[in-house]
């Protein structure tokens, strides 16, 4: 007859062989495995008092089995996340500027979590297609929420609205990576020539807040396009006054528009100049529903160097209207 101490560890036992064949299948696909059973939020040197050392120093048996201790008789799940980062804009060294492919995909950028800067250390990158993955082990039945940066030498350091994960995978994460020679030498300096011509004193881009009203079909990973739901206006919550400009919507050329009231076929919405604080972005147009995205722009985005805040389909203004592309 087994005893309850050798149970409890063969179970131990069992659970590292499958730890370890994760971070085995993390090394084969350049993924990583983030155990956020041991960090709290915003912690990088928080001691490890989570659910994974307590197993693997035989602290703690299986998930789910009666015992004491705060993080005791917890389940996990190991979520898979995945996504793709698409290279947004023009090729200003084509005369004319041509449009960038939608199918074009940007690799070699690091993508880390906000909310748990320790993941920056694990240097999780996108491949030669564009796309980054990774497994979390986190708390069943207890949703998070991760801001995903994305940052490459010589790129716009951009930041996600807050997603939340779940106990389901991800397998449609996405980001608008725009292109940097675009940024500087278009949409940088016309977006402060126009504004300088309406207020009486120039203005400079320092940051920007950047959604998609999307119908409710929108993705990144859907051809349809445009993803945009003309005719809609959106709401930032809490207000934003001067320096702080906006709403500016693009027009069908995907460009910023400060004359427009109200979104295009594009459906692209951007905020300039944003102090720190947490908001909320929605839209309204009769008849149809859209869901709130959530921003944190924060002292450390500075730092690190955040530009760009944008929300990309599906993660971005969804709204319930189905019609075609372009339709109303």
């Amino acid at each position: 007859m087994i005893t309850e101490q050798i149970f409890r560890r063969l179970l131990v036992l069992f659970f590292i062989t499958i730890t370890s064949l994760l971070f085995m299948i993390s090394y084969a696909t350049a993924a990583a495995v983030v155990d956020l059973t041991s960090y709290q939020k915003k912690g990088l040197h928080f001691p490890s008092v989570g659910l994974m050392p307590q197993i693997i120093e035989n602290e703690k048996p299986i998930p789910g089995s009666q015992s004491r201790g705060k993080n005791w008789g917890r389940e996990i799940s190991i979520v898979k996340l995945k996504g793709k980062i698409n290279h947004f804009g023009y090729d200003i060294t084509q005369d004319p500027p041509k449009g960038i492919d939608y199918h074009a995909t940007v690799s070699d950028v690091q993508v880390w979590i906000d909310e748990y800067p320790f993941t920056r250390e694990f240097d999780i990158r996108s491949d030669e297609t564009g796309w980054w993955r990774m497994y979390i082990i986190k708390y069943k039945d207890v949703d998070l929420e991760f801001s995903f940066i994305y940052e490459k030498k010589g790129w716009i350091t951009t930041k996600t609205n807050a997603i939340t994960i779940t106990d389901e995978d991800r397998m449609d994460l996405a980001i608008q990576y725009i292109d940097p020679w675009y940024y500087h030498l278009a949409i940088k300096p016309n977006i402060e020539e126009e504004l300088s011509e309406i207020f009486p004193y120039p203005i400079e881009l320092e940051n920007a807040l950047v959604v998609t009203v999307g119908k409710s079909w929108a993705s990144m990973h859907d051809d349809r396009l445009p993803h945009g739901d003309p005719g809609a206006t959106t709401v930032l919550t809490p207000e934003v006054y001067f320096p702080a400009i906006g709403p500016i919507y693009f027009n069908r050329r995907v460009q910023p528009d400060p004359v427009l009231t109200e979104t295009s076929v594009d459906g692209g919405v951007a905020y300039i100049n944003i102090p720190t604080d947490t908001y909320h972005v929605t839209a309204n147009k009769p008849g149809v529903e859209y869901e709130t995205v959530k921003f944190y722009v924060t002292e450390e985005d500075e730092a690190n160097g955040v530009v760009l805040y944008i929300a990309s389909p599906p993660d971005s203004v969804q709204g319930d209207n189905d019609s075609g592309p372009g339709d109303y």
